[in-house]
Parts: structure tokens; C-alpha cells; sequence
């Protein structure tokens, strides 16, 4: 199982380049393994509609995930983080990041239910109440 989440497979097979290098997609793949192992686990993934799918799932879940920390780092502060407040020739400014806070939560949201997308897309899913 998950013998197909490599960065090999996403930038090979799956023809996928977001995610720049493996270590960064190493990072990303263990998380949403154990999450994809959680799910068939608990039976919520019940099968494949594609040969190793669940492993091309995971990958896409990692691209979401590359995605959702890109948005949050973007802007001109050290790191890429956003500048909260700068001093320049003894001058303060400061800059109101409030709608940008609420963008990044929303996009963080949205990149949840983009890895459930994934995951429908590639594997079968129960969905509903299951006792």
C-alpha cells in the first residue's frame, strides 16, 4: 500500500509540477498517508476506480497541501511570509493584514475539500452515517 506515493510517480505518471522537489514532497506524503490509511481503516475508502489510485490521490493530496502553504507564505516578508509592519528611514508603517488572514482561511478550507475531490475522484467512497 503507498508504494506509488513517490515524487517519481507524481511528476512521472501523474505528470504533475507543482510541488518543486522531493524532499518537499516527502514532507507533505506522510501526513496524507496516514490520513488516506485512517480512511480505509474505518472502511470510508472501500476501493479503486483506477489502478493505484489511492496512491495518485495521496499525490494530488500533497499538491493541495503545497498549494494551501504557498498561499499562506506568499508576499514580501522574510521567509515569503507578509509584512505585518516595516520601518523604513526612521519611519513606522504598518499594514492591515486582516483580509488576508481571512483569504488564507478560507483557501485552507477550500484546500480540504479540494483533497476530498481527490480522493472521490481516484478511489470509491461511502458516504454518509455508518454504524
Amino acid at each position: 500500500m503507498f508504494e506509488n506515493v513517490t515524487y517519481n510517480h507524481y511528476a512521472g505518471a501523474l505528470g504533475r509540477s507543482a510541488i518543486p522537489d522531493e524532499a518537499a514532497f516527502n514532507r507533505l506524503a506522510l501526513e496524507n498517508k496516514l490520513y488516506a490509511k485512517k480512511l480505509l481503516d474505518d472502511g470510508v475508502i472501500v476501493g479503486e476506480r483506477e489502478e493505484h489510485g489511492i496512491d495518485s490521490a495521496v499525490c494530488m493530496m500533497c499538491e493541495e497541501d503545497w498549494l494551501a502553504e504557498a498561499a499562506q507564505r506568499g508576499g514580501n516578508g522574510d521567509d515569503g511570509g507578509v509584512l505585518a509592519s516595516e520601518s523604513v528611514a526612521g519611519y513606522s508603517y504598518s499594514y492591515d493584514n486582516t483580509a488576508r488572514s481571512k483569504a488564507v482561511e478560507l483557501n485552507a478550507k477550500s484546500a480540504d475539500e479540494r483533497k476530498s475531490m481527490w480522493l472521490d475522484m481516484y478511489c470509491v467512497i461511502v458516504k454518509g452515517w455508518r454504524i
